[in-house]
């Protein structure tokens, strides 16, 4: 057989086992590797899209979270003014979406400095979203309180506010900041209103600036922070209520007048007796009319003022120990009438509680005793003022008898008018002790006691009306568009600019040029001219003129000389070294 038939048989060599056998452990090797690392990008594929998921979810909870908060802010915000409320918002919005971002940040952030900034940032805005709140309602409440006031003639008042500040240049700038972003600014030149976060990043800096009438610049900052504490101790911001003492006057005469309006026996001396009062003219009879108490009891005004400041020394302790700088200024300037400013001169310079308590009751004390004494009757002896018991008669004194003298047409009405009320029209107004009133201040309230005057004269409470009441009554009159009411007054119309010009002008242009204006109709009022206010003879002259009761015509004609007197005393002033009856004497010559 050759080889071809018969090949022999070749047996394969263990070395090629060996290597078949390593060559499919390796590709089952790289295989499995292939599947392990195709398995862990699918694991990491899968994780990093949980991580995007999660973030979305965190991103879509923290959307909905803030976007609830502003939500909620928006809401609860009351409208301060539309440059405040625009800028306040954005402000707002900017910390939210950086309270967002940081929220989402924390999530992969291992950096603690990193992470410090972020919880700060979320911190900021949840305090910032709080503060500004409170503080726009605040300052939207304190605006709308301020436009209320100045409508209702409260400024100043009981029951009122006046504006926070230390100083004129002060109240006068807060003045203008709290009018401005009331939308009151008609007044002021360039005014602008800024809204910034302070240097915390978590209040509010509130700047109202522009230009007064007199040229002057204001800037006014208004810190949240510090505004809000304010308002928490009571300080009240920029307004300073004006309250009332009703309660203390109340208080303070309950031991000494019984609820009848009668004072207890142990404040009134014990005699009773017959006094002139101070009343003079001609009216059915001969000679001069003299009016008397009868029964009279004089008032222990040392007595009555003891048990007084008792009640004053109690209520000043909690006044001077309660009471911040603000209240304290508004309650001694204006609810206790001790002029303007006498906070700052007087008071606030003194360290002693004790020293304050004691000036604060004395001054308590005056006032309810003035006020508990206001309607009783008063006589002078010896220069000092004596109070007469409520109950005591007033009689008029009997005098011969003048009617034989006259026909029956002649006989004269009794007088109505109340006789004490004359010298009040000679003298005009006259400050009380310690009072700080300016000529102006002065000038008007004599002008505001003429036409009360008049209008006791006149038999009518409304006929006669000063100049200031007149211009009060058409600023508070509705502003009408054609034959529709705007919702405004007519001062509202003209802060706003939709009228031009001033109240006084309007009214000198719609009723004429005057201190004082009388009645015609409704609405109607000429001028009174002719007379200066100033004088006491004018002022006599203008209520004989205006006097519809007979009587009473004469009572006035025989007051003309003590205010011719009283005219030429004020213009002629005692000379150097001119003895008193010198003087009295020259000045009978002159009238």
């Amino acid at each position: 057989m050759g080889y071809y038939e018969n090949p022999p048989i070749v047996q394969p060599s263990r070395g090629g086992e060996i290597m078949s056998a390593s060559i499919t452990n390796a590709a089952n090797s790289i295989a499995q590797g292939i599947i392990a690392s195709g398995e862990r990008r699918r694991q990491e594929e899968k994780e990093r899209k949980l991580t995007l998921q999660k973030l979305q979810d965190r991103k879509n909870e923290t959307d909905l979270y803030y976007n609830e908060k502003i939500s909620d802010w928006a809401t609860k915000q009351p409208t301060t003014s539309e440059t405040v409320d625009k800028q306040m918002y954005n402000l707002v919005q900017s910390k939210i979406t950086l309270a967002a971002d940081s929220r989402i940040a924390l999530l992969n952030e291992t950096d603690p400095a990193k992470r410090q900034e972020y919880l700060k940032n979320i911190r900021n805005a949840n305090v910032f979203l709080d503060s500004s709140a409170t503080f726009a309602k605040s300052i939207a409440g304190q605006t709308a309180t301020w436009r209320l006031d100045t409508k209702a003639i409260k400024v100043g008042e009981p029951g009122g506010h006046v504006i926070n500040g230390s100083t004129d240049e002060e109240i006068l700038d807060n003045t203008a900041a709290v009018e401005i972003l009331g939308g009151m600014d008609a007044r002021y030149k360039n005014p602008n209103i800024e809204v910034q976060e302070d240097e915390q990043g978590d209040g509010v800096i509130l700047k109202v600036s522009g230009k007064h009438e007199d040229g002057r610049d204001f800037n006014v900052v208004i810190n949240s922070k510090s505004f809000d504490k304010s308002e928490a101790e009571g300080d009240n911001g920029l307004l300073i209520p004006v309250e009332s003492i009703d309660t203390f006057h109340t208080q303070a005469k309950q031991d000494i007048v019984d609820k009848k309006g009668s004072i207890y026996e142990g404040y009134l001396s014990p005699k009773r007796e017959t006094v002139d009062l101070p009343s003079s003219g001609t009216s059915g009879g001969v000679g001069k009319d003299q009016y008397q108490i009868v029964n009279g009891q004089r008032l222990q005004e040392k007595a009555i003022r003891e048990a007084i400041k008792k009640k004053a020394d109690i209520t000043a302790s909690g006044m001077v120990g309660a009471d911040g700088p603000g209240r304290m200024r508004a309650l001694l300037d204006y609810t206790l009438k001790q002029g303007v400013g006498y906070y700052d001169r007087e008071f606030k310079g003194i360290i002693d509680p004790n020293e304050q308590k004691r000036i604060l009751s004395e001054i308590l004390t005056d006032k309810a005793f003035t006020e508990m004494t206001r309607s009783l009757e008063k006589t002078v002896e010896n220069g000092q003022t004596v109070y007469w018991n409520p109950t005591a008669d007033i009689k008029l004194k009997d005098k011969p008898s003048a009617s034989s003298l006259k026909t029956k047409e002649e006989k004269e009405e009794p007088t109505t008018y109340q006789s004490e009320y004359y010298d009040e029209l000679i003298n005009g107004y006259q400050p009380k002790p310690g009072e700080n009133v300016t000529p102006s201040v002065a000038a008007y309230r004599t002008r505001a006691g003429l036409v009360e005057n008049l209008n006791q004269l006149s038999g009518k409470t409304d006929k006669y009306i000063t100049k200031e009441e007149l211009e009060k009554m058409y600023a508070n009159a509705p502003y009408k568009a054609g034959k529709f009411d705007t919702g405004l007054t007519i001062g509202e119309a003209i802060a706003e600019g939709k009228l031009k010009g001033t109240v006084k002008d309007m009214v000198k242009k719609v009723y004429g040029d005057s201190y004082i204006f009388m009645k015609e109709g409704e609405g109607a009022y000429k001028p009174i001219k002719g007379y200066d206010v100033n004088s006491a003879t004018d002022r006599i002259k203008l209520a004989l003129n205006n006097t519809a009761d007979a009587g009473e015509k004469k009572l006035l004609q025989g007051k003309l000389k003590d205010a011719k007197l009283m005219d030429w005393v004020r213009k002629n002033p005692i000379k150097a070294g001119e003895s008193q009856e010198a003087y009295a004497k020259r000045a009978n010559k002159s009238i």
